[in-house]
Order: C-alpha cells, then sequence, then structure tokens
C-alpha cells in the first residue's frame, strides 16, 4: 500500500480532529474540554505532512490506536453525553482500509477497550451501558462496510487487470498479457539454463474468409482456433493472440523439435475438424528455440522470420529456424490430411 496515501490520509485524519477541537473552544455554550489532544493532534498533522511517507509501515500502523486514545482522553474530560464519540469512525474507517481484516477487528476492539474505561472514568450520569453499545455497533458497521467495499474494489480491479490482458475474441491471453507471462519464463529459463520455444502461427489466406465470408464468420474461425490452440497447449505454455489473424505459444522447458511436434499436432487438428459450416482454413507456423535466451524479443524475431519462410515455400507448413541470427530455417513439411 501506498504509504504516502496512508501518511497523508492520517494527517488529514489527525488535521480534522485537531480542527474540530479548536472550533469547539471558541464556541459559546461548548462544555471545557481538554486541551492536549487538540495539541497533539495539530504537531501529529504537521509530522505527517512533512515525513510522514518516509516513514516505515510499522511506524504508520499505531497511528490508528493512537487517535483513538487521543479521542478516549478528550471524552473523560468532557463532562455530560456529548457526541464526540463521532470521531472514532476516523480511525476505524483509515485503519481497516489500510490493514484489511487484522486491522479492523484489532481497532474495534481497541476502541471496545478505550471507551468502556472512558465511561468509567465518567461520573455515572454519564456512564450508562447504552453509550458504549452505541459506539461498537456504530465502529463495528462502519469496518464491516469499509472490509466489504474494499474486497468488492479488489474484485473489480482483479477483473479489470485481466481483461486488459485478454484477448476478448478467443479468451487467450492479448501481447501485453503475453509479455508479462514471456518474462517470467524468460527469467526462469536463464536461472535454470533450460531451453524454451515461441511458436507464431499465422492463418493462411485469412483476408479470403472475410471478404467472402464476412468478419462474423471470420471471427468465429479465430475462436476456433483459440480453442484448437488452448487444447493442445501445457498448464505452463503461454498461448496469445497476438492480433489479427496471428497466435504466438511459448513453450517452456522445450526444444525446437518439441516445438515442432506441437506446431504439427495443431495443424493437424486443425486440418482434421470439422468447422461445422465454417470456411476451411490451414495455418503457417515458424518456430524458434534457445537455452536461456537474452529476450523474448530475440525469439518472437527468429520464428517470424521462420514463419516468413513458410508463406514464401508456399504456406500450409511449419519452418524451425536454426538460431536468432543464423538465418537458416528448417521446413519440417507440410501437412497433407484433408486436402
Amino acid at each position: 500500500m501506498n504509504k504516502r496515501l496512508m501518511a497523508y490520509t492520517a494527517a488529514a485524519m489527525y488535521g480534522g480532529a485537531g480542527l474540530d477541537g479548536a472550533i469547539e473552544g471558541f464556541l459559546p455554550g461548548d462544555p471545557s474540554f481538554a486541551l492536549a489532544p487538540v495539541v497533539v493532534s495539530i504537531l501529529l498533522t504537521g509530522v505527517l505532512v512533512a515525513f510522514g511517507p518516509r516513514l516505515p509501515r510499522w511506524a504508520l500502523a499505531p497511528l490508528g490506536a493512537l487517535g483513538v486514545l487521543l479521542i478516549a482522553v478528550a471524552l473523560a474530560a468532557t463532562p455530560g453525553a456529548g457526541d464526540g464519540a463521532v470521531l472514532y469512525m476516523w480511525p476505524v474507517l483509515w485503519t481497516t482500509f489500510f490493514f484489511g481484516r487484522r486491522g479492523a477487528f484489532s481497532i474495534v476492539a481497541f476502541i471496545g477497550v478505550a471507551h468502556a474505561l472512558t465511561l468509567l472514568a465518567l461520573p455515572p450520569s454519564s456512564s450508562y451501558p447504552g453509550r458504549w453499545v452505541d459506539v461498537m455497533v456504530s465502529v463495528s458497521v462502519v469496518a464491516v462496510v469499509i472490509l466489504t467495499l474494499v474486497h468488492h474494489n479488489d474484485l473489480l480491479l482483479t477483473k479489470l487487470g485481466e481483461e486488459a490482458r485478454t484477448d476478448a475474441l478467443t479468451g487467450l491471453l492479448n501481447r501485453r498479457g503475453f509479455d508479462e507471462r514471456a518474462r517470467l519464463e524468460l527469467a526462469h529459463a536463464r536461472r535454470e539454463q533450460n531451453s524454451i520455444a515461441v511458436v507464431v502461427f499465422d492463418i493462411d489466406y485469412f483476408k479470403r474468409v472475410n471478404d467472402e465470408w464476412g468478419h462474423e464468420i471470420g471471427d468465429r474461425v479465430l475462436a476456433r482456433i483459440g480453442d484448437l490452440l488452448r487444447d493442445h497447449s501445457r498448464d505452463i505454455d503461454v498461448t496469445a493472440r497476438f492480433g489479427g489473424e496471428e497466435f504466438v505459444v511459448l513453450l517452456p522447458r522445450s526444444t525446437s523439435s518439441d516445438a515442432a511436434s506441437f506446431a504439427e499436432r495443431v495443424r493437424e487438428a486443425l486440418a482434421a475438424d470439422d468447422f461445422e459450416g465454417l470456411p476451411t482454413v490451414r495455418m503457417s507456423a515458424g518456430i524458434l528455440a534457445a537455452i536461456a535466451p537474452e529476450s523474448i524479443e530475440r525469439l518472437l524475431l527468429g520464428a517470424d522470420s521462420a514463419l516468413y519462410s513458410a508463406k514464401r515455400a508456399g504456406r500450409d507448413r511449419t519452418v524451425v529456424s536454426t538460431g536468432p541470427g543464423a538465418g537458416g530455417h528448417v521446413d519440417t513439411g507440410a501437412v497433407t490430411a484433408g486436402r
């Protein structure tokens, strides 16, 4: 959690409490109150504004409980049944938001003890049990509401994050999602000195599908190929649609031979697939594998080069690059099933 946000919102909390106490001190007819909590609140506001973002998280954590103590001292010094207990809501809100369920339980329990001691210090006419019950019910409800809203917000952010990394048409990763996963897999490959492979697929003559059948049918073809890639990929593989008719699969702990076998299985499944009224399509594939490669960009560049060679050689085939800078390629041949 952002320490700057924690510090500045705590400063706002203490500053508001100090301002409230200062204003009430000049209002006619208000009961007398303890000056010390107001002074401490104002001083803490200045410290938090000046140094708060540089303080460690553990130093900021007690600010909610300290606020409760200051409120309790102010209430204990104020005769009668005032409404100052409403200020307990502020440390509950702040602590619950920044420290979650554990923080919520701790601050509510701390208020229960502090407010009980405050009421015991007041005259019997001002310390009836209902005052404690009112406060505890109120702060508990506030804590539950904040926890619920934070949880809902976390779920929404998670969903938005997933949508930002997912191709809406196929349900596969998009380029952003692929890049994030690929960085992790490349780090593993470099650490373990393993081989990792990239397969780039491209649908042959896909423009004809859109021109002759329409974009809705073209989208259904793309979605079906997304399903095929998902069905034939392992859990550890990173499968993505880069846009248009291009798909990319990253195969951790795989050699060129492993990647070529995978590409041929996918292309054979595509050739044998009944598209249920959709046009028949084929794919070309380009492959590059390397041990502990420097970057995903070099792998993609080599696989794209192999794919280009497959297109020039007549399409409907898999071509394996022999290395990022070698310029050599090996054509594994074309699928004949379904022709």
